[in-house]
């Protein structure tokens, strides 16, 4: 008998991914998204198509499922599912949690974001929530000729899913880990994929590219990208005493995913939301603040931070970021728009290599 899959969030995880991990031979889906169009035309096909790349190559699985509801519909319904899974995004978890109180199943959270079970925990009072970390790039698109054959395809890459171990009755094609596996797992995706990942991006959305690929074939831009994942390593293993065995492996793979020339990644999904990722704690702001505290001079995320600062896309929910960087001075943007504080380290060094900084990256053009 299948296990039945609740799946919040229809994008480049739950529709890409999932699958791949939870097999439609073993599982059966039902969606919940906030795009309406997105429902309706899931619902009418009854299907998508979602190709993982292995050995550079496509494979093919096309996936059948239950249901596409609109967010709030499946609470109409007495849905009896065996798990949840949440790959809505971070910031997007609160405008679900109410839903989420009435189960009372596990819940797996795909977020890119390890405060998010607690923060589920906190809300709905179930104790069964679990991390995941996914160690695969996802598109939330496919290749034209992909599309021409199912509008609904994605693309996915061959990765490893690592899954806390107390979950590990929900079963599936992953790794079940424990508690100090996870952290270092998450530590390494965290620092040396994340951040140089949305570096990239920014930075390509400053060439005027539409995909990651594009952005790591400007030899400028990999240089940058290259360089804040040798500073992230650094910090890796000073910090965090990671081996390094294992932090040169995991940079070496990451360079290499972002110049899959067959991910066709979007650099609109990427570099979403630019304030979050620019948050003191979180893997721009932070990553360099981690590296001034173990003295080393964070040169290419500042280039990154820089590119975030300019990111312009009018239909992204951070589209602010245009406006405030154009209508403050700098050190008023630092202060008011990235809360760093006058005197710090990393505020004066934004500061003092500000001009030179932006200079660099326009003239990536």
């Amino acid at each position: 008998m299948k296990k039945k899959l609740l799946i919040y969030g229809a994008g480049a995880i739950g529709r890409g991914y999932i699958p791949w991990v939870f097999s439609p031979d073993n599982y059966d889906y039902y969606y919940v998204d906030v795009d309406k169009s997105l429902c309706t035309l899931l619902n009418k096909n009854k299907k998508f198509s979602t190709y993982k790349i292995v050995d550079g190559k496509y494979e093919a699985r096309e996936i059948s499922f239950e249901k596409c509801y609109l967010l709030n519909e499946e609470i109409k319904e007495s849905l009896n599912v065996d798990a949840i899974i949440t790959a809505v995004g971070p910031r997007n978890i609160p405008l679900i949690v109410d839903n989420l109180k009435k189960f009372s199943v596990p819940i797996i959270c795909f977020e890119n974001d390890s405060s998010s079970p607690d923060l589920i925990i906190s809300l709905t009072g179930n104790q069964k929530v679990f991390f995941a970390i996914p160690d695969v790039i996802a598109s939330n698109t496919a290749p034209e000729e992909l599309r021409d054959k199912d509008p609904l395809s994605l693309v996915t890459e061959n990765g490893v899913c690592y899954i806390d171990e107390k979950a590990k009755e929900l079963g599936g094609d992953c790794l079940y880990i424990d508690k100090e596996e996870l952290e270092k797992q998450w530590m390494a995706k965290l620092y040396i994929h994340n951040t140089p990942h949305c570096i990239a991006a920014y930075v390509g959305s400053l060439l005027g590219v539409n995909y990651l690929h594009e952005s790591m074939q400007n030899a400028e831009s990999e240089k940058i990208v290259g360089g804040a994942m040798l500073e992230m390593a650094s910090v890796l293993l000073k910090k965090f005493n990671l081996e390094k065995e294992f932090v040169d492996w995991y940079a070496k793979k990451e360079l290499q995913r972002f110049k899959n020339v067959l991910l066709f990644d979007p650099i609109s999904r990427v570099a979403r939301e630019p304030f979050r990722k620019l948050a003191l704690n979180e893997r721009l702001i932070g990553s360099a603040q981690l590296c001034i505290s173990c003295g080393i001079l964070p040169e290419n995320i500042m280039l990154g931070i820089m590119a975030a600062f300019c990111y312009d896309n009018p239909s992204d929910p951070d589209a602010n970021i245009k406006y405030l960087m154009a209508s403050l001075k700098p050190g008023d943007f630092l202060k008011i728009a990235m809360r760093l504080r006058a005197g710090e380290a990393l505020y004066e060094l934004l500061l003092s290599k500000w001009d030179y900084n932006l200079n660099k990256l326009n003239n990536l053009k």
